[in-house]
């Protein structure tokens, strides 16, 4: 995904700032210029305390506009690790891309709706989920029942589920089924 006319883009770095990257952030600043893309922020990260470099981190990540597309690849492994945990810390929708360091290899990408569950899955979501991997193609008022929740409990939790991208109705009165994102989630690996 490419960034737009007007997105804030933020690049985040370990501190003390090495002339390589001020060198990179320069050439960068030079190619948005001519794209009409805003102005790249270089974001130190004291990296000799990490808590306070995801702090830092999140600081920022919290005052950008949703959704986030950020962008992992390459840098610093401990940069990424800090913006990572700012990002599902944060509480903001966000999409991630991480390119492979090889050409050999397809891109990572976690979806929003994947991302924001990974981040605030609650435990009742996550035994809705157990249940629909257990019994696959049930419904909601067998959930509701083997559960002991309300249907309009289950129901507004599916909802949630759905629009995360973790489970998938089959046709109209097809019964429900976990997205390979859903298994992802729960660790059940095919």
């Amino acid at each position: 995904m490419a960034a737009r006319g007007g997105e804030e883009i933020v690049l985040f770095t370990g501190s003390p700032i090495v002339s390589g990257t001020r060198r990179a952030h320069a050439s960068l600043i030079d190619y948005c210029t001519k794209v009409g893309l805003s102005t790249p922020h270089l974001v130190e990260l004291p990296l000799s305390d990490s808590s306070l470099a995801v702090s830092k981190a999140r600081h920022v990540v919290g005052g950008l506009p949703e959704p986030i597309i950020a962008d992992l690849s390459g840098g610093m492994r401990a940069v990424v690790i800090a913006v990572l945990i700012a990002l599902f810390t944060s509480g903001k929708v966000f999409e991630l891309f991480v390119s492979p360091e090889s050409g050999e290899a397809e891109e990572l990408w976690i979806p929003a709706g994947v991302a924001r569950a990974l981040s605030s899955l609650s435990s009742e979501k996550r035994e809705i989920l157990s249940f629909i991997a257990r019994n696959e193609y049930c419904d909601a008022e067998a959930i509701a029942h083997r559960l002991g929740r309300s249907s309009k409990t289950v129901r507004n939790h599916l909802s949630e589920l759905k629009k995360m991208g973790l489970v998938a109705s089959q046709g109209r009165r097809g019964g429900l089924k976990l997205t390979s994102w859903g298994k992802a989630i729960l660790g059940i690996y095919e």
